[in-house]
């Protein structure tokens, strides 16, 4: 995830919303690979993962949030079950709790 690529899209629809503010944001973004036994997993492994599925989605909030309490509007953030249950090893179920407690969080 580029953050400045982030921030040229917040500005972007800033730009269009104005004071209005934006109604809603809907964080849909997930990778899941690689998926393997954690001890054959490297930090990097996890960070792919992470990066896109969590840190990009927080940036992305962060950076529209703004707008979104102006229009007093909606964040919806897709998640999995994954979140709540671990099913294999690597990055995507880490992730996907963060995202849970992200959105909790916002409340």
């Amino acid at each position: 995830t580029n953050s400045h690529s982030v921030s040229s899209a917040a500005k972007w629809v800033n730009d269009i919303v104005s004071d209005k503010g934006l109604w809603g944001l809907v964080n849909n973004a997930g990778v899941a690979n690689p998926i393997a036994q954690s001890e054959w997993l490297t930090k990097e492994d996890y960070l792919k993962i992470l990066n896109v599925n969590l840190l990009g989605l927080i940036d992305v909030t962060l950076k529209m949030l703004p707008m979104i309490r102006r229009a007093q509007g909606r964040v919806v953030n897709v998640a999995s079950i994954a979140g709540r249950l671990t099913f294999n090893g690597g990055g995507y179920c880490i992730s996907k709790y963060g995202v849970e407690t992200f959105s909790d969080s916002l409340r």
